[in-house]
């Protein structure tokens, strides 16, 4: 008799503690805004503008990050994740490193875009978006 009150005071336990540790996922992933937001959804309306300004919808496009520029601090992760997006995200344009393309997308921090600029001696028309984004036309190959 006093096992089995044992038994189901331990199953009990279990059960209280697993939903005490499950509302307070759930509450710190809600704080998080995970739970409704969609971070890819919300990485390609960047790009929706972008995209509608290139003159074609199937082609290559050069692509260049803060890892672009020398000198520069960057997350490795987090500028390989953004690249990874940004392929999926362009897709059926097919993203390339390097800004060899007459197309180029640019993903860069102030700092990065300021050093890039200085140092592309007017090679490129740049066409500005929100969030760090540019789009850079080559103006003569």
């Amino acid at each position: 008799m006093i096992i089995k009150w044992l038994q189901r005071g331990l199953l009990t336990l279990i059960v209280v503690v697993s939903l005490y540790a499950s509302i307070r996922n759930l509450i710190a992933t809600k704080d998080l805004g995970s739970l409704t937001d969609d971070p890819v959804a919300d990485f390609s309306k960047r790009f929706d503008p972008l995209k509608a300004k290139l003159p074609f919808k199937i082609g290559t496009v050069g692509y260049i990050s803060d890892s672009s520029i020398p000198g520069i601090k960057y997350d490795a992760a987090n500028d390989e994740g953004e690249y990874t997006l940004t392929q999926y995200v362009m897709s059926p344009i097919v993203i390339v490193k390097g800004t060899n393309q007459e197309w180029n997308i640019a993903l860069l921090t102030p700092t990065a875009y300021k050093v890039w600029s200085e140092s592309s001696n007017g090679q490129f028309d740049v066409i500005p978006f929100k969030g760090n984004l540019y789009l850079l036309h080559r103006l003569s190959k």
